[in-house]
């Protein structure tokens, strides 16, 4: 696709989304590309029939391509370095759908996966996909009281789990999370299947719940046919990581959601059949089903799995290792890895010589400009940073390595994506000039790919992100488009200070404090000022091994930050603490940092964080300047 046509999309959108979906395989094609009779809520190719596992892995063997790799699996800690082909990969799922078709599983039937990142997870995925089930994949890492939360949200006939795996350096046994979370919930999944990693622990089968996951393969009548469902058949469910004491799971259709992949895989991240893809997420994660799994299979590439954090299993060096052995020629992987490579690699060191990489692409947080050029010089290749959501599925804005790379402007995340008309809004929804702050808002429709509501509730979809701008998605994200039409994004609007009326971005101040070479990490805070409503308080980790005086750094952060941001902002405040309280996907908890600021007996004590990370409490030994 040329720059041009990209250029092009808005006034032919319909016909654009049609053509995209022709090039996958229908059973029936579409009546409607949209029907928005029940708007605000609008549903992509009402009408049509297709199946996301026949267009993942059928087509093509059908092709003649399958003994293509399809699926290539690394475990450091098992030793397992395996390839799956096409047609392997293809065979293995047709047993398991049979499988769970002898468990009585029928289409609309909800499947919960809490699996390690290996091959059996993207099979089950799959296998779900084949039979019409919607699959739900839990990260690992979260503790039985979310798991349990999301079963009685979710209400899957069945449960599908492991041993354990190697979420990072040592083996995690699931069965206590899971145990916990079964025991706890209201609703009561038919069966539990199970599969046995000796590797990384033993699961004691519990009699009249517990199936061996191996055995119920082995037993199997396959299950060859893939359904055919609406194209806005619920492909999965995908629960986000926001703080609200209900779940809230994003739902996905299939039609629109493989349309938009396919599209964004060729043109977002330019990766053609020949390639191989990396895209450094478990596949519970949106990275994971979007690039790892979903969108790199429907296009016929090769994607890589990786069991453990590349960055610690069992060592940075892995991260090389696996571009290098494997012939990765695009990686997609997040601004946190990235720091924690550069945390771990000598000063000038960069990617060994041999490789193939073309391309990284970053995101799920906002890249500060001094990461971006150090990645760019370590992996020796462009590094694009891109812009979306759990709820988007797939990017909103990009500079496209597929058609050619535009001109880059460090800290814009470029130019929307087809189908995104993104505007930028004022407090009472009035679209504002290039160059001025405020809500970053998508004018519906929204594209294919994006959610289609939430789980069980539309009312609760529309008054979360349809309401509050009519005729508009909500991203709850502020920036500004320039004059060239590039889209800068601020931070989340609940990161926008007002201080005096004036709004400071937390995340600009971050950038100017960690600039300084002793600063590791930080989050900046709006606390609440009887003279100015609002100013910011700075949360700061100092490098290890750094020796400081504090008050003499505070000094110096506070004048980089006069300097850098102004000095309207009146930053004044310094905390410093030995860590930063994250959510499951690694993004800072700001909400917990506010929480400390008005009550530090607020934060409870021993309250789950990774491991790493220690929250700051009322008996952590803060130091203030």
């Amino acid at each position: 696709m040329t720059t041009e046509s990209v250029n092009e999309w808005p006034e032919n959108q319909f016909a654009f989304w049609a053509e995209q979906a022709r090039r996958l395989t229908w059973d029936r094609e579409w009546d409607e590309v949209l029907d928005d009779t029940g708007y605000p809520l609008c549903r992509w190719f009402t009408g049509g029939a297709l199946n996301a596992a026949h267009n993942c892995l059928d087509v093509h063997v059908e092709e003649g391509r399958g003994d293509r790799p399809a699926l290539i699996f690394d475990s450091p800690q098992t030793g397992v370095k395996e390839t799956y082909s096409y047609r392997r990969l293809h065979g293995e799922v047709v047993r398991f759908a049979g499988a769970l078709a002898d468990l009585g599983l029928r289409e609309g039937d909800t499947v919960l996966l809490f699996l390690p990142a290996a091959p059996q997870t993207v099979i089950a995925m799959l296998a779900c996909a084949r039979l019409g089930l919607i699959h739900s994949v839990v990260v690992t890492s979260v503790p039985a009281s979310v798991l349990r939360d999301r079963i009685d949200d979710a209400r899957p006939a069945v449960v599908l789990t492991a041993s354990g795996g190697f979420d990072g350096p040592q083996a995690v046994s699931y069965q206590p999370v899971v145990e916990a979370a079964l025991d706890q919930s209201l609703h009561a999944p038919s069966a539990c299947v199970v599969l046995q990693r000796p590797d990384a622990g033993r699961w004691h089968l519990r009699e009249g719940r517990d199936l061996d996951w191996d055995e119920l393969v082995g037993a199997c009548t396959p299950s060859p046919r893939a359904l055919p469902v609406p194209a806005g058949h619920p492909l999965y469910i995908l629960y986000t990581s926001g703080s609200t004491a209900k779940p809230k799971a994003i739902t996905r259709d299939t039609g629109g959601y493989l349309t938009a992949l396919r599209w964004a895989v060729e043109n977002v991240f330019g990766v053609g059949r020949d390639d191989v893809f990396w895209t450094d997420s478990h596949p519970g994660w949106v990275m994971g089903h979007s690039f790892g799994v979903y969108g790199a299979l429907v296009t016929g590439c090769t994607t890589v799995l990786y069991e453990g954090s590349p960055v610690d299993t069992p060592d940075s060096g892995a991260f090389s290792r696996v571009i290098t052995e494997h012939g990765v020629n695009v990686l997609f992987t997040t601004p946190m890895t990235v720091r924690r490579i550069r945390r771990e690699t000598r000063a000038g060191t960069t990617l060994p010589e041999g490789h193939h990489l073309r391309a990284v692409f970053l995101a799920s947080e906002r890249v500060e400009p001094d990461l971006m050029a150090w990645t760019e010089e370590y992996f020796a290749c462009p590094v694009i940073d891109n812009w979306w959501q759990t709820e988007t599925g797939w990017p909103i804005a990009s500079n496209c390595l597929g058609p050619g790379l535009s001109a880059v402007k460090p800290g814009s995340v470029a130019t929307p994506l087809p189908g995104y008309h993104v505007e930028v809004l004022d407090e009472d929804g009035n679209s504002l000039p290039p160059g001025a702050p405020g809500h970053i808002a998508i004018r519906l429709p929204l594209p294919p790919g994006c959610l289609s509501t939430i789980w069980g509730d539309d009312e609760r979809f529309v008054a979360t992100y349809l309401t509050r701008f009519p005729g508009y998605y909500d991203t709850s994200d502020a920036g500004h488009l320039d004059e060239d039409g590039y889209l800068w994004v601020a931070g989340r609007t609940d990161d926008i200070i007002n201080v005096g009326g004036d709004s400071l971005s937390g995340l600009d101040v971050e950038h100017a404090i960690v600039a300084h070479v002793a600063v590791e990490r930080c989050a900046v805070v709006a606390a609440p000022d009887e003279f100015f409503t609002q100013v910011p308080v700075a949360f700061v980790i100092v490098k290890a091994g750094v020796a400081q005086d504090l008050d003499v750094l505070a000094g110096q952060l506070r004048d980089l930050v006069d300097t850098g941001v102004g000095a309207w902002s009146r930053l004044r405040r310094f905390v410093f603490v030995r860590g930063l309280p994250h959510t499951a996907s690694k993004k800072i908890k700001r909400s917990e940092l506010r929480a400390w600021l008005s009550d530090p007996s607020s934060v409870e004590e021993g309250l789950v964080v990774e491991a790493d990370v220690s929250l700051p409490t009322a008996g952590d030994p803060l130091v203030q300047a």
